[in-house]
């Protein structure tokens, strides 16, 4: 009997062990290198579940390696918002069990890789076996002198059960299949078989093949290219176990056959070139991302605000990296190292800043202390003009030093402001009798209010704000009013300058801005008027520097939310945080300004 020996135009089987147990789910794409450790794990569970082991063999291979870069990212993240707050890195602790809860899985899926392993070499060498043994059998029918058709129904039953007996040992395959279509042969040449039975065994391996054409054929209309090209290796394994079939049949039945073989091929191999086309320009886009965060991570960063926009483009570079695609598997560890490369030297820098500035500010605490201890010692001297100056010499020492960690600041800083009002309070209530001046620059007050009152807008708006500072100028160098007056005087006063600031075509910015001027110009004169000055400092320094620490915190929170439809909108909202405290920061950078500006 003959047979088709012609090479089939892929390797027989790719995956024996899938096809074997009839898996035909598609298996998920996924870049691992964009999950965190909770989204890992999460896959790796219904992959586990789902496949058989040695169809996520690939995909498995290097995730180890990945989840160990993800975790020691979200690690220092978390670090790194531990220590912004004043804390010692030595007192972070780390508590996620993502760790264990991953070597658990991957040593399920270890195990599970190992036992199938062994189970199946241990059933391709039982199919072997059973396989030797049916060629046996065939060798000994043509010692058999009995009834033909008895003896070909034994026939029939031998190549039923070596159709119906498992894979063996990749290695044996082709040498058993030559030795069984070797005897085969034997057979049908050697036994005389009647024509009739003969010719009936013919068609019934012609109506078979030409079925196999049919399937091929069915699958060139299949969208799913890469199903279809399964599908067909699988054919190909049956075609080679069918018998002879008519010679006249055998040549043109084997070229339709090789034609939609062909036909298929080829848009596997078009849809292969395209999909490998499609990952090579991931990859450029990728490796531009690399060059980016490289270029970020080596950058120089000299205060928190500017830290904070570096580390915004580090999150933003590593959103645009999970949207990127995928790119060819020989790649993927390679290129991913390098980003989380430049990702790790970013953060292990800002760390390292952190760190730096929680020991600068331990400093400035100690010497925010020893301020508070000497403001202490005097409060309640009664050596007013000696005192004042001191008092204020220490008021403007504590303005040059830096910030002190966040969780003794206000603290501190009340302790000191809580020294300096005792002393003052004392003062004021010493020369309160001291009231004659006081009711001629209350008289000087009142006629600047009604001045200003009566005032009229020219329409030219510079001038109009020049005529308004110069009322604040005037009131500003008056001195000091009767206590029982001083408040309302001054409302009266902002007020009215108020409201032709409002009626000036200035917008909520300038505006905001000259209403503060005018509440810093109707500030006392006298000797304690710097110290409010100082005072008024030390809470728009408080405020300033809390904001900076909302946008950093809203910041890195973005970095920690999954991109998702549920997570969208809280990623909008925290945008719009940082927007907002970014408007009110620009404001009180400039009330700072103006502040400095009197000191």
């Amino acid at each position: 009997m003959e047979q088709d020996n012609r090479q089939t135009p892929e390797k027989e089987i790719k995956n024996p062990e899938i096809l074997e147990n009839g898996i035909n789910k598609e298996l998920p794409t996924i870049d691992f290198s964009t999950l965190n450790t909770e989204e890992i794990i999460r896959q790796i569970q219904k992959l586990v579940n789902d496949y058989p082991v040695t169809a996520i063999k690939e995909i498995m291979e290097g995730l180890p390696e990945i989840f160990e870069a993800q975790y020691k990212k979200e690690y220092e993240e978390a670090l790194a918002i531990f220590t912004s707050d004043g804390d010692k890195p030595e007192d972070f602790e780390y508590k996620n069990d993502s760790r264990d809860r991953f070597n658990a899985l991957y040593k399920l899926y270890k195990d599970k890789k190992t036992a199938i392993a062994r189970q199946t070499e241990a059933e391709r060498e039982e199919n072997l076996k059973i396989k030797l043994g049916i060629i046996e059998e065939l060798k000994a029918l043509v010692q058999k002198e009995e009834a033909l058709d008895k003896t070909f129904q034994e026939f029939r039953d031998l190549q039923e059960r070596w159709r119906n007996t498992g894979l063996v040992p990749q290695g044996q395959l082709n040498g058993l299949l030559e030795t069984y279509h070797h005897h085969v042969e034997n057979f049908y040449n050697y036994i005389k078989i009647n024509k009739e039975l003969r010719d009936l065994d013919l068609k019934r391996n012609l109506d078979a093949k030409i079925a196999l054409c049919e399937e091929a054929e069915k699958l060139l209309e299949n969208n799913d290219i890469a199903g279809a090209f399964k599908q067909l290796q699988l054919l190909h394994s049956q075609w080679k176990e069918i018998g002879p079939i008519p010679k006249e049949q055998k040549e043109p039945l084997w070229e339709r056959f090789k034609n939609a073989t062909g036909q298929i091929n080829e848009k596997y191999h078009h849809f292969f070139e395209s999909l490998k086309q499609e990952q090579e320009d991931n990859l450029k886009v990728k490796e531009e991302i690399c060059e980016k965060a490289a270029a970020i991570a080596a950058g120089e960063y000299h205060s928190i605000s500017e830290w904070n926009t570096a580390t915004q483009n580090i999150i933003d570079l590593q959103e645009e990296w999970k949207h990127s695609g995928t790119i060819p598997q020989k790649e993927r560890n390679k290129i991913y190292k390098r980003f989380r490369s430049s990702c790790d030297t970013f953060f292990d820098r800002k760390r390292e800043f952190y760190k730096n500035l929680a020991v600068e500010q331990e400093k400035n605490l100690e010497l925010k202390i020893k301020l508070c201890e000497k403001v202490e010692a005097i409060k309640d001297s009664t050596e007013w003009k000696t005192t004042t100056d001191k008092i204020i010499s220490y008021q403007k020492e504590w303005k040059k030093i830096g910030p002190a960690p966040k969780k003794y600041s206000n603290k501190v800083w009340a302790r000191f402001r809580a020294a300096c009002d005792t002393f003052f309070n004392n003062k004021n209530a010493h020369f309160k009798d001291i009231d004659a001046e006081q009711e001629k620059n209350l008289a000087l007050k009142k006629a600047i209010i009604e001045e200003a009152r009566q005032f009229v807008l020219s329409g030219n708006s510079e001038e109009d704000v020049e005529k308004l500072k110069g009322f604040q100028t005037r009131w500003a160098e008056i001195g000091f009013v009767p206590i029982k007056f001083k408040d309302s005087i001054q409302e009266e006063f902002r007020n009215i300058i108020n409201e032709w600031f409002d009626k000036l075509n200035l917008d909520e910015f300038d505006r905001d801005l000259e209403r503060f001027r005018a509440k810093l110009s109707s500030l006392d004169a006298g000797e304690n008027k710097e110290y409010k000055i100082i005072n008024e400092r030390e809470k728009l320094v408080s405020k300033i520097k809390q904001l900076e620490t909302d946008v950093n915190t809203w910041e890195n929170n973005i970095g920690f939310i999954a991109k998702s439809n549920k997570s969208q909108g809280l990623i909008n909202e925290l945008n719009s945080k940082i927007e907002k405290t970014r408007q009110k920061l620009a404001l009180l950078q400039e009330k700072l300004k103006a502040l400095d500006s009197l000191i």
